[in-house]
């Protein structure tokens, strides 16, 4: 791994150590730029470590969870998560791999602690998961949630907004509200009002509700 020399000396073992990992594995720092790259994510996603480090994880492969949300951007949930000392949980996203076909994987990260100015380095590891369709674009879902929702015949679903059906998405993934919140980049008050919002047009009493009726409608 080429960058392990670039990166505070206490971590250059352990990053060392994940180069023939047979996880694809990447590093970030706090500033989303890629620190290290091994040979598993060169193998998955197509970019070389030399092409991959130093460059914006969000420029380089636009992640997105399954609803087509742009997950990975220059103000990342994760980083904002890792600064507070919160455990981030793992996830799945979509990638865009460098040949422009989508991958599907699983994401766990491993927060490493770093002295100043670096403070902390984020582990992906990437656990893929099966090929979508040939032709899949990235962050293009078979059918929009929102269509499902305005083309559904039942009439409660077609009173969600853009933006309640993607809270409802975010809800159904397991997402708290702090989370959504972060991802969404609004308040958390804003993500509750949404969330109640949600549950009166639905004529439900609880977000595991709104959520059985989601996927009974197939809004999710």
């Amino acid at each position: 791994m080429s960058a392990v020399s670039r990166l505070p000396e206490a971590l250059r073992p352990i990053l060392a150590t994940v180069d023939d990992s047979p996880d694809p594995v990447f590093i970030t720092d706090r500033h989303n730029r890629i620190a290290a790259w091994n040979h598993s994510a060169e193998a998955l996603l197509g970019y070389t470590a030399q092409e991959a480090e130093g460059a914006c994880c969000a420029d380089l492969m636009g992640g997105c969870d399954g609803w087509g949300n742009r997950y990975c951007s220059e103000n990342c949930p994760l980083v904002g998560m890792a600064g507070r000392g919160e455990v981030v949980r793992h996830f799945d996203l979509r990638f865009m791999a460098k040949d422009r076909h989508l991958v599907l994987a699983e994401v766990v990260i491993l927060q490493l602690a770093a002295p100043p100015p670096h403070h902390f380095y984020l582990m992906h590891i990437l656990k893929p998961a099966a090929a979508p369709a040939a032709g899949s674009e990235l962050g293009a879902a078979p059918r929009p949630a929102v269509q499902n929702a305005r083309e559904s015949p039942d009439a409660r679903a077609r009173r969600l907004s853009q933006r309640e059906v993607e809270i409802l998405g975010l809800i159904a993934a397991g997402r708290t509200t702090p989370e959504i919140a972060d991802f969404l980049h609004i308040s958390a008050l804003t993500v509750r009002n949404h969330t109640q919002k949600i549950l009166d047009k639905l004529e439900v009493h609880s977000k595991a509700e709104a959520v059985a009726f989601a996927f009974q409608k197939g809004i999710v």
